[in-house]
């Protein structure tokens, strides 16, 4: 009788303990989650991408509860299989970043022309608003939407002013905060806008072409940093198919999955030194 109160009661337990962590984990889950889709919307309208952020939090479920087990049924292997999670749960963040750093880099191309637009038509005598409105017809995107945003917010009541610095506040952009001042600046102390716009598109144009220079001159040494990078990888799973039995230590031992990790810490330090060396800013 004692022992089958005992079976009983280690079985509540156990039972209450596994409701617990799935509670918990359940939970975790949720909250990570409603974060992941808040950013994610918030990286999505920013950069004018109109999709359902659950469809992007699909990937790091699937990288991480789907294709690492079935990966490590079939060959038995932890390393693989954690690769592929670290790289799907780190995926969205890179794609979100890579995407507005290349949004970013065509705005400043298009700002220079835009601003010579903007100053041609306050000359012929038109507003702001208006010039703005024949800017955003005659630019593509990404510049025409953020301008097209200023316009919309201006129609339904915010002062231009505000609107540029709203603006300002979500690109985050050294060259738009230069332009949202000197405009805002012109505007305050009764200034010729037109002129000033064409001295910034000058400048702009001038900084456009100093940048691009040095992104020539670096690209060099960011190709042999990741070709470095990449070859010590490259390098262990060519040894991994050619010399299995000899590699095998590396992949299903303690001592094996040390080493990784202080290949993969090397690796990244090796990373952060040159990306450091060949960013300058102008």
């Amino acid at each position: 009788m004692n022992q089958t109160l005992l079976i009983l009661v280690v079985c509540a337990a156990a039972f209450a303990a596994a409701f617990m962590l799935l509670h918990a984990v359940s939970a975790g889950v949720a909250a990570y989650r409603r974060r992941f889709t808040d950013v994610a919307r918030s990286r999505l309208q920013e950069t004018f991408v109109f999709i359902d952020p659950n469809l992007v939090f699909l990937v790091p479920v699937i990288g991480v509860a789907v294709v690492p087990p079935v990966l490590w049924l079939l060959t038995g292997d932890l390393v693989w299989p954690g690769i592929i999670a670290v790289v799907a749960i780190a995926a969205p963040s890179v794609y979100f970043r890579v995407k507005s750093r290349k949004r970013k880099l065509k705005m400043v191309t298009q700002l220079p022309d835009v601003l010579l637009m903007l100053a041609s038509s306050l000359r012929s005598g038109t507003s702001l608003q208006i010039a703005m409105d024949l800017a955003i017809r005659e630019t593509p995107a990404p510049l025409s939407q953020e301008l097209g945003v200023v316009v919309r917010e201006q129609r339904l009541g915010m002062a231009m002013e505000d609107a540029l610095e709203s603006m300002a506040r979500r690109l985050k952009m050294e060259e738009i905060d230069l332009i949202v001042s000197a405009m805002t600046i012109a505007r305050d102390v009764g200034g010729n806008l037109a002129e000033t716009l064409d001295r910034l598109a000058g400048t702009l144009r001038a900084k456009a072409t100093m940048e691009g220079k040095i992104r020539a001159l670096t690209a060099q040494g960011k190709l042999q940093g990741l070709i470095v990078g990449l070859l010590p990888i490259f390098l262990m799973g060519a040894l991994s198919f050619l010399q299995h039995d000899a590699m095998a230590p590396l992949f299903h031992t303690i001592m094996g999955y040390a080493v990784l990790g202080v290949i993969g810490i090397l690796e990244l330090f090796g990373f952060l030194w040159i990306r450091k060396i060949v960013s300058i800013d102008v």
